[in-house]
């Protein structure tokens, strides 16, 4: 390992030979998360999309065991977040408890959503500097940059036959590493880490010549349009809406903001509603029905769990940490002990599955909306952490994500 001694904070530690340093682990750990998909995808056990979750926690552990951190800021932040995640997996149990959900559904969705801050935790706890910060930046670059070459090398290859196909369309099958088929989602994962990923490049590597910084962010772009992927730019404005809410301390600042997106979205519902052209038919397929308001058809489908899930409640205590982990909407309960291949893997262990996640589907399948675009889908993290652990639980994780932003 190299000398500490030129990074503030830490104590100098000699050099040993044979050791791993501890940003090398944690780069293992979110490579165990980020290429499992891949490898599944073409015949290696299943199993291995399960090994992060065990690597992660083990890595954060050695991480907080072996630090040598002295900045108090720094210190607290990851007790902090350790504290955090603390505090959410009590809530978690507490539901779990509960509704007599599967000590297998804890495990699952506890990891599901802490391990995001497992590593945040990991990486708070050995600050890289200098090299050390140049070298990790790299390579996580280099994973996301991986995923979006081996997307535009797939929306080549899949219409002529050469890269096979699982299921689905042609664009549902433009996942980059993250493997997965028809109605799994990887379409949109691997280009909203694309389009991430060249956002940062864009505007975060002044040094580099512009002609370049831009091809990453026009390859996203067409990532995105190739494997109709669209949700992904509703999500960015989202994102930026927030941020915008989060960030902007002037008043006025926020105001002009504001301005220019009332004026952008004005202009693009005009657009929408009267240009005709092929790059625009995915977009006017949301935007030109009659399906929308509170009362639409798109609404009453998009947040049916909402209708759906206080029925089952049992008692007041259900609003706070509602049905149980893995018992409604989000990934674990909606898809994963549903339709996924890994449902008769996991029943056997102590799984367990709620009505909540049966009508959910009998939604889906009952009307056309779902069918033509998963944006309409009942089934999202949010509306399903709130049926899953209440009001006390979302706001316990919430918490998690306003830790790094007070703090780092």
């Amino acid at each position: 390992m190299e000398s500490r001694s030129d990074i503030p904070g830490e104590i100098p530690q000699p050099q040993k030979s044979g050791q791993i340093k501890n940003s090398t682990l944690i780069l293992v750990a979110f490579a165990t998360a980020f290429f499992p998909r891949f490898f599944s995808y073409f015949g290696a056990p299943s199993i291995i999309d399960f090994g992060h979750f065990i690597v992660i926690p083990i890595v954060l552990l050695i991480a907080v065991l072996t630090s040598r951190v002295t900045d108090r800021q720094r210190i607290g932040v990851v007790w902090e977040l350790l504290i955090g995640i603390l505090l959410f997996l009590i809530c978690m149990t507490v539901s779990a408890l509960l509704n007599q959900a599967g000590i297998i559904n804890l495990a699952l969705q506890f990891t599901f959503f802490a391990e995001p801050f497992m590593l945040l935790a990991a990486i708070a706890a050995i600050p890289m500097l200098g090299n050390r910060l140049e070298k990790f930046q790299y390579w996580l670059m280099s994973f996301a940059l991986i995923n979006l070459l081996l997307a535009l090398a797939q929306s080549v290859l899949i219409p002529i036959g050469i890269y096979p196909k699982k299921g689905g369309t042609d664009e549902d099958a433009i996942t980059g590493v993250f493997g997965g088929g028809g109605g799994s989602a990887a379409n949109y994962v691997s280009c909203t880490v694309s389009l991430y990923f060249a956002i940062y490049f864009l505007t975060s590597f002044k040094r580099i010549p512009l002609w370049i910084r831009v091809l990453p962010f026009l390859g996203a772009l067409y990532q995105i349009q190739i494997s109709d992927s669209k949700q992904v730019f509703l999500a960015l404005a989202v994102g930026w809406v927030i941020l915008m809410m989060t960030k902007v301390e002037k008043p006025v600042n926020l105001l002009v903001y504001w301005a220019g997106a009332f004026i952008g979205a004005i202009v693009l519902g005009w657009i929408l509603a009267n240009v005709e052209s092929e790059f625009l038919k995915p977009y006017q397929n949301w935007t030109n029905r009659p399906i929308w308001g509170w009362d639409g058809l798109a609404a009453q489908t998009k947040f049916a769990v909402w209708h759906i899930a206080p029925p089952y409640f049992k008692s007041d205590l259900n609003w706070l940490f509602g049905l149980g982990p893995g018992h409604t909407v989000t990934r674990l309960g909606g898809w994963v002990l549903n339709r996924s291949s890994l449902k008769n893997l996991l029943l056997p262990l102590g799984a367990t599955i709620h009505p909540v996640s049966l009508d959910a589907w009998a939604v889906i399948e009952g009307t056309y909306l779902p069918q033509e675009s998963t944006i309409f889908f009942p089934m999202f993290t949010w509306i399903g952490m709130w049926g899953e652990i209440g009001y006390v639980g979302v706001n316990a994780y919430i918490y998690l994500g306003y830790i790094k932003r007070n703090r780092l």
